[in-house]
């Protein structure tokens, strides 16, 4: 009787949102993103237990991209909240970005009341059924006393294999009901709070094999994807890269894999890469590819590598591996800890003797950023107005720091960015949404960065028409003290389309085109800093005083409306992608 007594007095009696705080503390969740309907017993929980800072957003859209930052800046899952019915489909583009892109999400929302489904009720949709094809794993919590067990796998399935987001479900009366619990029931892995979660290995006589190929290679190339940073396995190829004297190219997701300014680095490929880097990659006779998908735009519609090229693939999810690509061998695991026994595995050999590779790469590099990049005649030109693209990009090199964040939206705005903006130190220093493409992510995702790193200097580099969709969240940076810059590449169109009208539809243009508005003077509306630039000549005070504001400052530059980064059209492409 005593025994039980004590047990009893360990025993924790709670509501269902207080539940879901107790777990999501466990797991190490210091800051989440929403914005409150049905679910208040949850943020009633949040206000008296200390923990986790709430970050109110102006619409859920921003709350997903702000989870999703959160994760790439911190490695921990984002976390992110909405209300039953429009609350929760608004989360839908952000948590669509963070699936595609593969970037581990727990989002929280609230339903109605498990016993009036079926009545057509105020709101009620099936929802479940909406994010199913978008999250890893759909969750919906019945039963109060299972909300431990539901969060425990939610965690455990965001951050293993390839990281993604998870949706807990939770109609209205779980989240009321009181259950006791426990302490056995309230236990968390909080492993299973950041990722990679597990670091799994191929067997090392594949990687030894692996190497094998690498090292009889005449032309080989590393392509580095977003898997690298996710493992965050720079370190080792870097490493691995001097050591073999190997070049290597990347996705836009795999920005700063390796520095760009690195003289192995030859810079992004694909359909949105550079022409020199792309007819490097077609050349190659041997490819280790790590951490990329192979997506249509990552390889030019799957023309870039060439299909001849044999390739050694490395994924984290077995499923990825000759997906796209044929691969003549498979490692699947984590890209840190196979690199690391690569090296391991290399290390009593050397590449064939010849020129060294970094030596060609070099003189590539320097020769496009002088006829085509930031060192190029049009970059250099401050007497340009309005503005040439370009020169934005060069002013931001000359005024950002090395260990600054770049983070672009969706559009052309990217490709400048990818393209063009140098990462001059490994890591993850650029950010896009290079899976779902989701104009409208570079503000929110740029607040949550700095939210993380307050220590850190963050710029949004967007359109018009992205920064048009969110600059309601001007008001949250504000409010929650979000050291950001926005930087507004400001065509009062949507370059992108009209472009596309133009080479597809003998530019027959058709609701492309925006009034032009001063969005510096929206910007002190809101509170911040605001400063329009309408000449080249401006752009580096403008942007120093930007980056040395205590307030939010967004810099609008007024650019050519009908200059575009190069690149191949991929609705021009013809035909079906090459067969193996």
């Amino acid at each position: 009787m005593r025994k039980e007594k004590r047990m009893a007095s360990k025993t924790q009696t709670m509501t269902g949102g207080e539940a879901v705080v107790e777990m999501l503390t466990r797991f190490g969740v210091e800051m989440m993103f929403g914005l409150p309907g049905d679910q208040t017993h949850i943020y009633d929980a949040i206000y008296r237990k200390p923990g986790i800072r709430h970050i109110l957003v102006r619409h859920e859209q921003a709350a997903a991209h702000m989870a999703d930052s959160y994760a790439r800046a911190t490695g921990k899952v984002g976390v992110c909240d909405a209300t039953v019915g429009p609350g929760a489909t608004n989360l839908l583009s952000g948590i669509s970005e963070a699936f595609l892109s593969g970037i581990p999400v727990v989002a929280v929302v609230s339903d109605i009341r498990a016993d009036w489904r079926g009545r057509d009720c105020f709101q009620e949709i099936e929802q479940v059924n909406v994010f199913g094809p978008v999250v890893k794993k759909v969750f919906s919590v019945e039963h109060a006393g299972r909300i431990p067990e539901f969060i425990r796998r939610a965690f455990q399935t965001a951050t293993t294999g390839r990281p993604g987001p998870v949706l807990l479900n939770f109609p209205l009366n779980v989240l009321k009901d009181k259950r006791q619990f426990a302490p056995s029931e309230l236990e968390a892995d909080n492993r299973y709070g950041a990722f990679p979660a597990n670091r799994l290995m191929p067997p090392r006589e594949d990687i030894s094999a692996a190497v094998d190929s690498l090292l009889a290679a005449r032309h080989p190339v590393v392509l580095a994807g977003g898997g690298v940073i996710a493992s965050n396995a720079s370190e080792e190829l870097q490493t691995f890269a001097e050591r073999l004297d190997i070049p290597v190219a990347t996705t836009y997701m795999g920005k700063g894999a390796l520095a760009e300014n690195h003289p192995l680095c030859i810079g992004p490929f694909g359909l949105l890469g550079r022409s020199p880097t792309n007819e490097y990659v077609l050349n190659a006779d041997f490819a280790l590819a790590l951490g990329t998908r192979f997506t249509n735009v990552d390889t030019a519609a799957w023309r870039i590598p060439d299909k001849k090229t044999k390739i050694v693939q490395v994924d984290i999810e077995p499923a990825q591996i000759g997906r796209n690509y044929f691969a003549h061998q498979s490692l699947p695991g984590d890209i840190k800890s196979v690199l690391g026994a690569m090296l391991e595995a290399a290390a009593s050999r050397a590449p064939a003797a010849g020129k060294s590779r970094r030596e060609e790469v070099s003189a590539l590099t320097s020769k496009w950023r002088r006829e085509s990049g930031v060192e190029s005649d049009i970059a250099r030109d401050n007497d340009t107005s309005p503005v040439h693209p370009l020169q934005v990009i060069r002013a931001l090199r000359n005024t950002m720091n090395a260990d600054d964040m770049l983070i672009c939206d969706s559009g052309f705005n990217q490709i400048w960015g990818g393209q063009y903006f140098e990462v001059r130190k490994p890591g993850r220093l650029y950010m896009g949404p290079r899976g779902f493409a989701v104009m409208g992510f570079s503000l929110p995702a740029a607040i949550a960065h700095s939210l993380a790193k307050p220590e850190s200097r963050v710029v949004a580099l967007c359109g018009d028409g992205g920064f048009s969709m969110v600059m309601q969240e001007l008001e949250t940076a504000l409010r929650c003290n979000a050291k950001i810059t926005v930087c507004i590449i400001n065509n009062s169109n949507l370059q992108y389309i009209k472009e596309n009208q133009r080479l597809l539809h003998g530019s027959r243009y058709i609701s492309t085109d925006y009034s032009d508005l001063d969005f510096a003077a929206i910007a002190r509306a809101f509170g911040c800093a605001g400063i329009r630039v309408e000449k080249s000549g401006e752009l580096e005070g403008a942007l120093s005083e930007a980056l040395a504001s205590e307030l939010p400052a967004v810099v609008d530059v007024k650019v050519i409306s009908d200059v575009v980064p190069d690149r191949m059209n991929l609705q021009a492409l013809d035909g079906d992608a090459p067969k193996n």
